[in-house]
């Protein structure tokens, strides 16, 4: 089998993969963008949340758009409330996905869904799409495969923290214009959230199963909490976010790791969508420059912008997250106290020393 050649290949359709195929391919790339589900977007695994600053990074349709959000209310085990303006949107997520994918199209980039990257031999990529097989051979390969990602697999940087999420999709009795963030002694590890969406909303709860957390349970507290009925439910979804950090080696020869699969979602809150969105972009100037130059070094301006813009945050996130696990607690009183240290609702949150290394995933 007579492998195809490309200058860049991206594994993973998502927000950090179609951004990376798109920017390579707006450099004068040769690129291939390859997804192994059968449409890209679905099913959506994510709370959908994302902050009004990212539409000046990359297009958000109004279409795109669920509903505007003004600000967060953190709700703590106590019971205290805490509001915080927090501009934004819920978007649908679908949509979007499939708008990034189709923006990368429209800048050159070649698609194809289900088809999986399998194997690595250090030249060439096997993919597999049923039982056909297709060989290829790329100068960058940009491994935007999520969480649990093969591509961080060949070059030893796969990932061992994450908390573990269920969400469903539920009618609401009256619309809400904010998002809202839930804490309880149950819920270890991590928090319940509502984000609403029209008539609808995203209610959810993550959690750390290493620490005990319970995701089904959690969820139906939650559900109760609010007052919401499993008869309201139009949809259910679940999935893992990492939240150990950056793993060690974002850029590993010619590999360059982005999003969730180079560990970038935010530790505390556990949002992924803008650093895969800004790590997707990064990493798709970078190769394309790469190819332009055959220069496989001018690859390391991408680990080096990335930490410039988001190294001291996720480190920042790192510490807090650690330090609230270590000390979580049944109590809701100390609970709370803990929170206020950790959660970006409250000042102390930036206060907290990190390590001055970088975190490992």
């Amino acid at each position: 089998m007579q492998p195809e050649t490309f200058d860049v290949l991206v594994v993973g359709a998502g927000p950090a993969g179609s951004c990376a195929a798109r920017t390579a391919a707006l450099g004068r790339a040769r690129v291939l963008l390859v997804e192994k589900r059968r449409q890209v977007g679905l099913p959506v695994q994510c709370a959908e949340y994302v902050p009004w600053q990212l539409a000046h990074q990359v297009p958000i349709p109004p279409r795109c758009i669920a509903q505007t959000i003004r600000q967060m209310r953190t709700v703590l085990p106590d019971g205290t409330t805490v509001d915080k303006p927090a501009g934004g949107m819920v978007l649908g997520r679908a949509l979007w996905d499939k708008h990034l994918a189709v923006l990368a199209h429209q800048a050159g980039a070649e698609l194809r869904t289900e088809w999986t990257a399998t194997a690595y031999d250090g030249r060439e990529v096997l993919l597999r799409h049923g039982p056909r097989e297709a060989r290829i051979r790329a100068q960058v390969i940009v491994g935007a495969d999520g969480p649990h990602s093969t591509v961080a697999g060949w070059v030893g940087q796969s990932q061992s923290e994450f908390v573990h999420g269920v969400e469903v999709e539920v009618v609401l009795p009256e619309l809400r214009d904010q998002t809202e963030i839930y804490f309880a002694p149950l819920y270890r590890g991590g928090y319940g959230w509502l984000f609403p969406k029209g008539e609808t909303a995203n209610v959810g709860v993550a959690v750390n199963v290493r620490m005990g957390g319970q995701p089904g349970p959690a969820l139906d507290h939650l559900l109760d909490r609010l007052g919401l009925s499993r008869a309201a439910v139009v949809g259910t979804l679940g999935g893992a976010v990492p939240v150990g950090g950056p793993v060690a080696e974002p850029r590993a020869g010619e590999i360059l790791l982005v999003g969730d699969a180079a560990g970038l979602a935010h530790p505390v809150t556990g949002a992924g969508i803008a650093p895969a969105v800004l790590s997707g972009q990064m990493a798709g100037e970078a190769a394309a420059q790469a190819v332009a130059g055959q220069d496989l070094a001018a690859l390391e301006r991408y680990p080096l912008e990335w930490e410039a813009r988001m190294g001291a945050p996720l480190r920042q996130a790192v510490a807090n997250r650690r330090h609230l696990d270590a000390h979580w607690t049944d109590d809701p009183a100390a609970l709370s106290e803990r929170i206020r240290e950790t959660w970006i609702a409250f000042p102390a949150y930036g206060r907290r020393k990190s390590n001055t290394e970088a975190p490992r995933g």
